[in-house]
């Protein structure tokens, strides 16, 4: 773990110490077992349990009147644990492949509302990447976003095509027809590169990672000065990850054909 120069938010501390109780022992405690298990005042515990609970981390059943993990932390719990799968699978694929590019590499996984970065390898000069670790973007962000809603089923991308589209250069795509048929390119194609639409001056190229069910279990990308993702440079950086999409892929489990077809005209 790296040497972090911060104080600890004592309320943050609190409240993982009250979450760690229910690891820590049969998964429903009643508010006195969980004072008990903190050594944390009754009341703030009140107060923690309260707060997790109205946030959907903590369910009370009041016939025994005790907590247990909520929906919320089952799904954290879930989403963890594939994100550390995925990571563990790929990490060093990712690495190769931004050494071998010198550009900006990144890999993400989409939920039901947004993606989520999971790896970001910058070069320590030039372009910096304007998201981290752990922040999340809407589908139609980027490259990734817009790789991993190709592969969704048709109801989830409906409902992300119709939620407001903002347009963050002069060349963002925003209609949405355009984007369908940029949707079927990704799929015969298993790649997408834009340019400017997300920064002017950046060009990115997405590639999607699929798990042993053959479902869409991350996205990764190069992302890079335009400049230098040209020509013979851009067809070198996408063929470099798409090797790696496949390798990751074939690493979760995935078997098949990985997009034999990639003759298809890109858009850009």
């Amino acid at each position: 773990m790296r040497e972090i120069n911060a104080n600890p938010i004592r309320a943050v501390e609190r409240s993982i110490t009250v979450l760690e109780a229910f690891t820590m022992n049969k998964g429903k405690l009643s508010l006195d077992e969980v004072v008990s298990f903190t050594n944390i005042p009754r009341s703030t515990v009140y107060r923690i349990l309260c707060t997790l609970e109205i946030n959907g981390m903590l369910e009370f059943d009041e016939e025994d009147q005790r907590y247990r993990p909520g929906l919320k932390l089952v799904e954290i719990g879930v989403f963890l644990s594939s994100s550390l799968d995925i990571y563990q699978e790929a990490e060093d694929v990712l690495l190769k492949l931004q050494t071998d590019t010198e550009q900006t590499v990144v890999m993400a996984l989409g939920d039901e509302k947004d993606i989520i970065y999971v790896f970001i390898k910058e070069n320590n000069e030039g372009l910096k990447f304007s998201s981290v670790v752990g922040q999340r973007r809407p589908y139609t962000y980027g490259v990734l976003g817009y790789t991993l809603l190709a592969f969704e089923d048709k109801e989830k991308m409906e409902r992300i095509l119709r939620e407001e589209i903002s347009k963050r250069t002069p060349y963002t795509v925003t209609d949405r027809n355009e984007m369908k048929h940029r949707f079927e390119n990704i799929r015969i194609r298993g790649l997408f590169t834009e340019t400017d639409e997300t920064t002017v001056g950046v060009t990115g190229v997405g590639a999607p990672v699929f798990d042993r069910k053959k479902k869409p279990a991350a996205a990764i990308g190069i992302v890079g000065p335009s400049i230098q993702l040209k020509d013979t440079n851009l067809i070198k950086a996408e063929n470099l990850l798409f090797q790696a999409a496949e390798e990751i892929s074939n690493r979760m489990g995935y078997k098949g054909n990985f997009f034999v077809n990639k003759s298809v005209k890109k858009d850009n």
